[in-house]
């Protein structure tokens, strides 16, 4: 007869034949019933398509579910309330946390494509573990209390953690009105007026079961105690294994060379795998070594395969980051970062770094606000849009949520004073948020201005894009541009620190070679630039502003240097790690071989 098959499968296959566009497997069966099954296959049909197109995780949601229609029926749904309005409630949530995975995940590692997304999703997916008893499948190893033990017996069995105040555990049990005394009296067992040693029953129930577990072995025996300066062995020990007469009042301790885990043993085995020696002895342990990790592997034992090893695997790729002849996009934050160190640069612009931090999400409210106060907004309006998005903000326990809404608040009020005070300075606004964006040759030298040779054309040589976008841009009572950055860090930089600041001089380099198009005159002396720290005060109040002194014709020629260099770092294959202060606190310095914690990834 024909092989019967459930209809997961069948479902399965109808559904892959929908959405790659193949003859419809359902032909034969009535449309009422294939109804919700075409539904299902149109969405798979959409979200392939949007796929090809090279839509990204996002877009691809956002197409199905704007195809789905469920928005306005499980909206209304909601607000009918009921049993109906709370299971709306529900998918409703679970939609907005799909929403919210993809942006993570997304920011995390931007290009990634749907089939990566998926996968990200299956890997959340913990199985879980019955707790209901079950007969081992194979050879296992039974960890049981010694009241389970009772009845039973191994070839081998081990009582590890024989110590003094656990076993036996002399802690008086009972209820607080001692009832189980009453039930003694009851029983005939205790004298009303005896006065009978609580301890001493403790005592002989612990030795009980210690006994019960100590017999449950046929063949072989292991117990086990820890001696140091909190904790001392059982008194049991002597009792079960007793000092011959005349010897040492103390027991020999044995300090093994390593811990009776399997993953000190696999390490153990590796080291012997890999210490070099022509010695016969040593070849001997070497071949001895790799055949139990052969045994190990065999079974699946983590780390075990030579295939597992850090560092043994070769380089995935050696092409250059960069395409030859491609241009180079550079910011000023990023320049700011290669200086310091190419590695750790590539690492975070392609996931390495902390994403969705508390702290970076109110930096970037507080500058949306900053922007908002710039453009003309009220502060009852900067209140309310501020209460508005700090709601949909988890910024943990409430009190610290309320003490970060009031450090913004703070923030936003040196923001306004800062700005009264750099009007009477004689500074004048032009720009918020403004865009850079300059195209620059990689090989030239600059003109006396500070400029970009004119004799240099598009075709003379590889080009980069210097490219970012400026928090204000003002200019001084001369004139002369004024780059302002706002930080929200706690601490600010120092003074010295702000006069070689990379990003900053970039900003100036960039005023200098036209980058603001109209805004300013190409060639205009740069004015200098400024850090307004609005978490980091003064003891007036003021926000502390470091600042750079406006930069002459040789400094810029210097950064135009440094921003060139910056681009070639970052468009090969081969990135330096260079060690500086901020080593400690890098969020990738399991990856850095120059740190003792990522030497172990990269290739011998």
């Amino acid at each position: 007869g024909a092989e019967r098959v459930s209809s997961d499968p069948l479902l399965v296959e109808a559904l892959r034949a929908a959405a790659a566009g193949e003859p419809d497997p359902l032909a034969a069966l009535p449309p009422s019933e294939t109804a919700p099954l075409r539904r299902v296959g149109a969405l798979l049909a959409t979200a392939a398509a949007a796929a090809r197109d090279g839509a990204s995780v996002e877009e691809v949601l956002w197409q199905v579910w704007q195809q789905t229609g469920l928005a306005d029926r499980w909206s209304a749904a909601s607000g009918r309330g009921g049993p109906a309005g709370a299971a709306a409630d529900r998918d409703l949530d679970a939609v907005l946390a799909l929403f919210d995975a993809a942006a993570r995940y997304s920011d995390r590692l931007p290009g990634a494509d749907v089939a990566g997304f998926t996968d990200y999703l299956a890997d959340q997916q913990l199985p879980t573990d019955s707790l209901a008893p079950r007969a081992p499948g194979g050879d296992a190893v039974a960890l049981l209390t010694a009241h389970a033990a009772r009845g039973r017996e191994w070839r081998v069995v081990a009582v590890p953690g024989v110590q003094e105040g656990s076993w036996p555990d002399l802690r008086l049990r009972g209820s607080l009105l001692g009832s189980e005394r009453l039930v003694d009296l009851l029983a005939g067992v205790a004298e009303p007026d005896g006065s009978v040693s609580r301890v001493a029953p403790l005592l002989a129930e612990e030795r009980r079961l210690f006994y019960v577990a100590c017999s449950r072995a046929s063949h072989t025996l292991l117990v086990s105690a820890v001696q140091g300066e909190d904790e001392q062995p059982s008194r049991f020990l002597d009792e079960l294994d007793p000092l011959p007469a005349g010897a040492a009042e103390t027991r020999t301790v044995h300090r093994p060379g390593r811990s009776l885990v399997l993953a000190e043993l696999v390490g153990e085995l590796r080291r012997a795998v890999c210490t070099p020696g022509d010695e016969p002895a040593a070849v001997a342990r070497r071949e001895r070594a790799a055949a139990q990790l052969a045994r190990l592997a065999a079974d699946g034992v983590p780390g075990a395969h030579p295939d597992e090893w850090y560092g043994l695997a070769p380089v995935s790729t050696d092409a250059p980051l960069r395409v030859p002849g491609e241009v180079v996009p550079v910011s000023p934050s990023d320049v700011e970062r290669i200086v310091a160190c190419p590695l750790r640069w590539v690492l975070e612009r392609h996931g390495g770094g902390d994403v969705g931090a508390l702290a970076a999400v109110t930096g970037s409210l507080v500058h949306a606000l900053v922007q908002a106060s710039a453009a003309g907004a009220q502060p009852a309006e900067l209140e309310d849009a501020l209460r508005s998005a700090w709601s949909h903000l988890d910024a943990g326990a409430p009190w610290f949520g309320r003490r970060e809404l009031e450090r913004v608040r703070a923030m936003l009020a040196a923001f306004d004073d800062w700005v009264r005070t750099s009007r009477d300075q004689g500074l004048r606004l032009v720009a918020v948020e403004q865009p850079v964006r300059l195209d620059l040759p990689v090989e030239g030298d600059l003109a006396p201005d500070g400029s970009a040779q004119p004799e240099v054309g598009r075709s003379g040589g590889p080009w980069l894009q210097l490219r970012g976008r400026v928090d204000r841009l003002e200019v001084d009572s001369e004139g002369r541009p004024v780059v302002v950055d706002v930080k929200t860090g706690k601490t600010a930089v120092s003074a010295r620190a702000a006069a070689e600041h990379p990003q900053l001089a970039v900003y100036q380099l960039a005023a200098a070679l036209g980058a603001f198009g109209r805004l300013l005159e190409k060639g205009v002396t740069p004015g200098g630039a400024r850090l307004v720290y609005l978490a980091d005060r003064k003891a007036s109040g003021q926000a502390k502003e470091p600042s750079q002194p406006p930069l002459d014709a040789a400094e810029l020629a210097r950064w135009r240097g440094v921003v060139a260099t910056c681009a070639e770092e970052t468009s090969g294959s081969a990135f330096v790690a260079r060690v500086s202060a901020d080593c400690e606190r890098c969020p990738v310095r399991t990856s850095c071989p120059a740190r003792e914690a990522g030497r172990p990834v990269t290739a011998p």
